[in-house]
C-alpha cells in the first residue's frame, strides 16, 4: 500500500477536505491559475514595496536595473514610460498620506507633551507660590519676634534709667539733708 487505494475504498482526504489527486482536469488547472495569480501578486506587492522604499528615500529610478544574469523578457518589454509614471504617481501619494499621517502624529504628540508640561510648570507654580507664601509668614514672624524683643529692652532699659534717676535723687537729698 505505498500511497495507492483500491477502487473500491474511498480515497484519503487532505485537511481541506478534497482529494490529494485531483479527480477532474479542472481542478488541476484552477490550482495552477491560483498559483500563478500568488506568485504574480507577491512579485507585485513586492516591487511596490521596493518602489515606495525607493521614493522614501529619494532614490527613485526611472527603469529598473536589468540583471546582467537575465535575459530581456517580458517585464522590460512591457516596461513603458506610462507604468514608471504611474508608479511614481501612486507612491507619491502614497507617501503625501504617510507623510500627512506622520505630521498629524507628531502634531498630537506634542500638543500631548505641551499639555503635560503646562501642567507640570502650574503644579509647580503653584509649590513655589506655596513656598512664597511661607516664607512671608515665618519673616512676618520673625520681624514681630525682633520687635517685642527690641521693645521689651527698651522697657528694661528705660525701668532701669529710671531706678538710675531714683537712686540719684535719693543720694542727692539724702547728702543734702543728712550728710
Amino acid at each position: 500500500m505505498s500511497g495507492t487505494t483500491p477502487p473500491d475504498q474511498p480515497s484519503p482526504t487532505n485537511a481541506r477536505g478534497s482529494s490529494d489527486r485531483p479527480d477532474q482536469p479542472g481542478q488541476q488547472r484552477r490550482g495552477r491559475k491560483t498559483r500563478a495569480f500568488v506568485r504574480g501578486a507577491a512579485r507585485h506587492i513586492g516591487r511596490l514595496g521596493r518602489d515606495l522604499l525607493a521614493v522614501t528615500l529619494g532614490q527613485w529610478q526611472d527603469e529598473p536595473e536589468p540583471r546582467p544574469d537575465a535575459p530581456p523578457g517580458r517585464d522590460q518589454a512591457e516596461a513603458g514610460v506610462e507604468q514608471p509614471a504611474w508608479r511614481v504617481n501612486v507612491l507619491h501619494n502614497v507617501t503625501e498620506h504617510l507623510r500627512g499621517a506622520a505630521d498629524g502624529y507628531i502634531a498630537a504628540k506634542l500638543d500631548e507633551i505641551e499639555a503635560r508640561v503646562d501642567a507640570k510648570l502650574d503644579h509647580i507654580e503653584h509649590r513655589i507660590d506655596g513656598k512664597m507664601t511661607r516664607l512671608h509668614e515665618q519673616l512676618a514672624e520673625l520681624r514681630d519676634r525682633e520687635l517685642r524683643h527690641r521693645l521689651r529692652l527698651l522697657k528694661i532699659t528705660l525701668i532701669f534709667t529710671v531706678l538710675v534717676a531714683v537712686l540719684s535723687l535719693g543720694y542727692k537729698w539724702l547728702s543734702r539733708y543728712w550728710l
